[in-house]
């Protein structure tokens, strides 16, 4: 026979002692049945259980001991007869988990009675430490029944026993629900527990942004083979992203408290779970500028000052922008650029970048000042220019030119006479008067615009004005080879023109007549008889044009 066979066979003929006829003085007379043989399993183990192992010292060499029972075997527990027994091996166990070694129940000790004298502790839930049972003629065991110690419950439909048999040896075996072979029932006379010794712990900063870690707390029995997941919960609700042994805290959880739900698992063991304290309510979590936001720009009126974000922690916030002149609000100036306006000349800008996020507190950080503003300068396009012939009478114009900007720019026209403002005259146009003979005429354009310096562009003074003088001759009593001749010289706007004036024939001055009061009588002498072609030519003055004057004569 072989030694699956053997075990399966004796798994617990030891109940039946009465077939040999004797019984120790201290077993107790109901462990004996009426059957005078040992009694063999219903069904040959192979199609009921699985054999893992068999022999004390085998068992015990691939990690599946007897809790002792080796060496304790020879002493009768719960007074079952001692040695290769199911019940006596039963006992032991349950002796070994705490429980005195008196047996529980009054009657008799066989296996087939385990189950029927404890019912209030018998159920069909598999335990580790629970006394796996099997009523009489319930396979695997015979009319005697049979008992095994449960060492892993793998699931509610597969576990895995350890037991002995009367003459047999000691093994440990895997059960399944579905192979035909599952226990009547399970005694709890002393289960073993996989217990929480200590609640799981929380610990981190509770801010949103924080982050939470929680410990496993301490489980009995310890071992390394336990495995555990976690449950975190905000308010008492779960939090579904939060599944490992750490929590970043969101805004979602703000004003809520945190715990965790740690649940060990074990092989041969139902799962347990143990909740953690409370934490305190989480607070806002705090914004922290790691690159502080930068102005930059040319800090003068109408040009574009623009700021940088920054960086920040937590990154990505929502930002704000407000420009501050000395420190107070520009009113709608909320954007990253800026231009500053007249208002803001010599004053110094600075902006105000306050970050926000949900679930924290909002953090404003303010940039180094600029310099003071200062005013703009207008940039010529077009100088101004004068045009006209600066004579008596005649108009001068004034093209003021033009510049940038010229939107919201106002010009002013300033005319100038020998260097001195001419009053009264602000138009583009300017009549030469008497007033301007002798003198330049300039003019000036002055464009303002507020938050600007003001521009002045003078125009290039003109020549000196002068009046066109006329110049008028006849003659009177004329002789042989002589003339006598009147001269007028005269000028608009001058009372009296004086001069000299040359009197010229073929290019030959003739005569030089000076003119001291406007008129003078002269005479040419000398002069050849018949038509003469005569040119009186007047140099001019500081006030005066020249002129000439070209005339046919006759001399007798």
């Amino acid at each position: 026979m072989t030694l699956l066979r053997r075990a399966v066979v004796a798994l617990c003929a030891s109940l039946l002692l009465g077939s040999l006829g004797v019984a120790p003085a201290t077993a107790d007379k109901g462990s004996s049945l009426t059957d005078d043989k040992p009694q063999e399993l219903a069904v040959p183990v192979a199609r009921s259980m699985t054999l893992l192992c068999s022999g004390y010292a085998s068992c015990k060499s691939q990690g599946m001991g007897s809790a002792g029972y080796a060496a304790a075997n020879g002493t009768m527990y719960w007074r079952m007869y001692s040695g290769h027994n199911c019940t006596n091996y039963a006992a032991y166990r349950m002796v070994h988990s705490g429980l005195p070694n008196e047996r529980p129940w009054s009657g008799g000790g066989n296996a087939e009675y385990w189950g029927l004298y404890n019912k209030e502790i018998t159920d069909d839930v598999p335990k580790v430490g629970a006394v796996a049972w099997w009523a009489e003629n319930v396979r695997p065991a015979g009319s005697a029944g049979h008992v095994a110690y449960v060492e892993k419950v793998i699931s509610e439909d597969e576990i895995i026993v350890s037991q002995d048999s009367w003459g047999g040896d000691f093994s440990w075996a895997r059960i399944t629900r579905a192979g035909g072979s599952w226990p009547s029932g399970f005694v709890h006379f002393n289960d073993v527990s996989f217990d929480n010794t200590a609640k799981p712990t929380v610990s981190g900063d509770t801010k949103v942004g924080g982050v939470l870690t929680a410990t496993t707390g301490s489980w009995s029995p310890a071992s390394t083979d336990t495995t555990y997941s976690y449950a975190w919960k905000a308010g008492g609700e779960p939090i579904t992203r939060a599944t490992k042994a750490t929590l970043t805290l969101r805004a979602d959880e703000k004003g809520k408290r945190i715990q965790v739900a740690v649940t060990a698992s074990r092989a041969g063991f139902p799962a347990a779970t143990a909740v953690s304290t409370k934490t305190p309510v989480v607070e806002s979590g705090v914004l922290s500028s790691t690159v502080a936001p930068v102005l930059s720009g040319e800090a003068t009126v109408d040009q574009v000052l623009s700021v940088t974000a920054g960086t920040w922690d937590p990154a990505s916030p929502s930002l704000a922008y407000q420009w501050l002149r000395d420190g107070a609000p520009i009113d709608g100036a909320t954007a990253t650029t800026y231009s500053p306006t007249p208002d803001d000349v010599d004053h110094v800008l600075t902006v105000r970048v306050t970050a926000s996020r949900a679930g924290y507190d909002d953090v404003a950080v303010v940039t180094a000042p600029t310099d003071p503003v200062a005013l703009a300068d207008f940039v010529v396009k077009h100088a101004p220019t004068l045009t006209g012939s600066p004579r008596l009478g005649e108009s001068l114009t004034l093209d003021p030119g033009s510049w940038s900007p010229a939107t919201d720019a106002t010009a002013t026209i300033t005319w100038f006479r020998g260097g001195l403002p001419v009053e009264g005259v602000t138009g583009t146009t300017y009549v030469l008067g008497p007033e301007d003979l002798g003198q330049r005429i300039a003019a000036s354009v002055t464009v303002t615009r507020a938050g600007y310096t003001p521009l002045v562009q003078p125009t290039a003074a003109t020549t000196l004005v002068k009046s066109r003088p006329t110049i008028r001759v006849r003659s009177t009593h004329p002789g042989h080879g002589r003339l006598d001749l009147v001269l007028r010289l005269a000028a608009d706007g001058v009372d009296v023109v004086s001069g000299t004036v040359q009197v010229l024939s073929h290019g030959v001055v003739l005569k030089e007549v000076p003119v001291r009061t406007g008129t003078r009588n002269f005479a040419l002498r000398h002069l050849e008889p018949g038509p003469m072609k005569l040119r009186f030519r007047y140099a001019g003055s500081s006030t005066l044009t020249g002129a000439t004057l070209t005339k046919m004569v006759r001399v007798r």
